[in-house]
C-alpha cells in the first residue's frame, strides 16, 4: 500500500510539471535549467537590480516581473513551455507616435495582445498593430481608455500568424492619439 501511495505521488507530480507554463501580462514565466548533481526542489532567485525575492516552484521555474527580465536571463533563467512573451512600457507618448517595441519571430502566431495603461489618459481611436508604420494589418484599433487593461478581441486580430521564415518587426500607433499614456504591451504568442 505504502509503494502504491509513493507511486501515485511521484505520477501526480509528473503530471503537474508537464502542465502548459501559465503566462501573466507583464511577465514571463521562467525557469532554472536543471544541473546535474543539483538538488530538486523549491528555492529562492533574488533579483539583483531590483532586490525581488522569487520563489521558485518544485521545477525550479517563477513567473518574473518585467523589469526583471535581464537580470533573470543573465542569471541563467529561460522562457518554458509553449507560450511566450514579450513585454514593452511604451513611456509617455503623444500624437499618432508609432513605435517598434520587438518583432514577432520566425515560425510564431500571435495569441493574444494585452494593454495596461498605467495613467489617467485614454487613448483616442484606440491601439493600432500592423508591419508598417501605423498599420492596421495585424490588429485593428483596441480601446484603451484611462486606466486601462485591455486585450484584442479575435475580430480584431487580423493576422496572427505573420511568417515562417523570417521575424516580423510590428509597429504599434495610437489611431488617433496617445494623450500622454503610458502603455504596458505584453504579446504572447507561439510556434507554429
Amino acid at each position: 500500500m505504502r509503494r502504491f501511495k509513493l507511486l501515485a505521488a511521484a505520477l501526480l507530480a509528473l503530471g503537474l510539471m508537464a502542465l502548459p507554463a501559465p503566462s501573466f501580462a507583464a511577465q514571463q514565466y521562467m525557469c532554472r535549467p536543471a544541473a546535474p548533481g543539483t538538488a530538486a526542489g523549491p528555492a529562492r532567485w533574488t533579483a539583483p537590480g531590483s532586490g525581488t525575492v522569487y520563489n521558485l516552484d518544485l521545477a525550479g521555474c517563477a513567473n518574473i516581473a518585467a523589469a526583471d527580465f535581464a537580470d533573470a536571463a543573465a542569471g541563467g533563467l529561460v522562457q518554458v513551455g509553449f507560450l511566450r512573451t514579450l513585454v514593452y512600457t511604451t513611456g509617455v507618448l503623444t500624437g499618432t507616435t508609432d513605435v517598434v517595441p520587438f518583432s514577432l519571430p520566425a515560425g510564431a502566431y500571435i495569441q493574444q495582445i494585452i494593454y495596461a495603461n498605467t495613467t489617467a489618459n485614454a487613448i483616442t481611436g484606440g491601439i493600432t498593430v500592423g508591419t508598417t508604420a501605423n498599420g492596421t494589418d495585424v490588429a485593428t484599433a483596441t480601446t484603451c481608455g484611462a486606466n486601462c487593461l485591455a486585450a484584442a478581441t479575435d475580430a480584431q486580430l487580423a493576422k496572427r500568424a505573420l511568417s515562417a521564415t523570417d521575424a516580423t518587426p510590428l509597429h504599434f500607433a495610437a489611431a488617433t492619439a496617445w494623450n500622454n499614456a503610458n502603455v504596458t504591451i505584453t504579446l504572447i504568442y507561439g510556434f507554429f
